[in-house]
């Protein structure tokens, strides 16, 4: 039998050392590091993204029935997420609409749009190594300038929320902003940047019974703000799709590809309980409250459901001890039908791989190495220029 995960693998302690986190690290699992918050310089409430967007108009979700929103602007949003009575309607149904806006912005990088706030989350986010974009530690930094890089955010995550528990399967049911089962390419750290701190009104137009606001793993959730994560080993992998293929069976929904890929689940107390039964397969579940950024490894999968209306903030990089999940990753979204929206390699991490073997070549080699390097810092890299193998293997690829 399986050993039970270690309760201290998510803790709301701060872990402040470089070396206990790359332990954690190393082993596949999450991390959480609370208080960030108190680094920040800004304020990221909505008022200030209100004054300078609020007439740029988005592309949104209701979470309801997953269709998509594009005829509001971002101040309809933010009514709806600081007074939930004003949230726009659906037009076909005339019920509030459980908005989610993701991947902000989507066509511009965030550095460009918010300069200011960029350079806040930048200075406030723990392990710069693999944080930042020239981290020594986040291989996407090496990643030749000659070509397009990947777009790895950060992004902002925004979305009304929901407290009390409801069934992921039920089209019926009244939901709240949440994220399907998934898997990312990358690595990623989310940080929960502002909360809603009033009440979140259900929706009044509708009589909701019995809401379940206890939780068998969390507790009462009549006080909790923030969202949930569930986050399981990506050596669970296999045993979470054959669960999910069963359910499938069950419930008559079609599968076509990965149902994680597709993100077609998200598993509910009674699925979360199925998996632990008949899979021995237990997860990491944390409320993610103000403040609170999660690190969560690559190829793990992983679902969020927000408690109240939320903005998050996430970025993507390339950790060395993840590097060949995301090879593997790479080459399994490479089967995927054309035109499915993992199928197009976008880290492009392959390339990544081979240009920053190629500075730790000429890092090692006393005849690569600079004459002018002797009184530099040991673990400073050289400039980027292109290594002959790695010229070689890429004239290679294009024959």
């Amino acid at each position: 039998e399986r050993a039970k995960l270690p309760d201290a693998a998510m803790h709301r302690s701060v872990v402040d050392e470089l070396a206990e986190f790359q332990e954690r690290w190393r082993r596949g699992e999450p991390v959480l590091i609370g208080g960030i918050d108190a680094e920040f310089k800004l304020k990221w409430g909505p008022h200030g993204f209100l004054e300078r967007f609020g007439a740029e108009q988005v592309n949104m979700i209701d979470c309801r029935d997953g269709k998509a929103v594009h005829w509001l602007t971002l101040a309809h949003f933010f009514a709806g997420y600081m007074k939930p009575w004003t949230r726009a309607k659906c037009p076909d149904t005339f019920r509030r609409m459980m908005l989610k806006l993701k991947d902000w912005p989507p066509n511009q990088d965030f550095r460009d749009k918010m300069p200011e706030y960029y350079e806040d989350l930048m200075q406030a986010l723990p392990f710069p190594q693999y944080t930042h974009r020239e981290g020594v530690l986040n291989l996407s930094k090496y990643f030749p300038g000659n070509h397009v890089p990947p777009d790895l955010g950060p992004k902002m995550y925004n979305a009304f929320g929901l407290r009390h528990a409801w069934r992921g399967m039920d089209p019926t049911t009244a939901k709240g902003g949440h994220t399907n089962l998934h898997c990312d390419i990358s690595d990623a750290v989310n940080v929960m940047v502002d909360v809603y701190a009033g009440e979140d009104d259900a929706d009044s137009e509708e009589e909701v019974e019995d809401l379940e606001l206890h939780d068998d793993e969390l507790g009462d959730l009549s006080a909790q703000y923030g969202a949930i994560w569930d986050i399981y080993r990506w050596e669970d992998t296999d045993a979470i799709l054959q669960l999910l293929h069963q359910v499938a069976a069950e419930r008559d929904v079609e599968i076509t590809n990965n149902p994680i890929h597709d993100q077609l689940f998200y598993l509910d107390e009674t699925l979360r309980r199925r998996l632990r039964e008949q899979y021995n397969v237990r997860g990491w579940r944390v409320v993610q409250k103000h403040g609170d950024a999660i690190f969560i490894p690559a190829g793990c999968p992983h679902q969020v459901r927000n408690l109240t209306s939320c903005v998050k903030v996430a970025l993507d990089f390339v950790s060395p001890e993840n590097a060949h999940r995301c090879v593997g990753l790479t080459d399994e979204f490479a089967k995927l039908p054309r035109g499915h929206h993992f199928s197009e390699d976008k880290l492009q991490v392959k390339t990544m791989l081979l240009h920053a073997i190629g500075h730790i070549t000429e890092a090692l080699l006393p005849e690569a190495a600079p004459s002018a390097s002797a009184g530099k810092d040991a673990c400073t890299l050289p400039p980027t220029t292109a290594h002959p193998h790695i010229e070689a293997k890429e004239k290679q690829n294009e024959a």
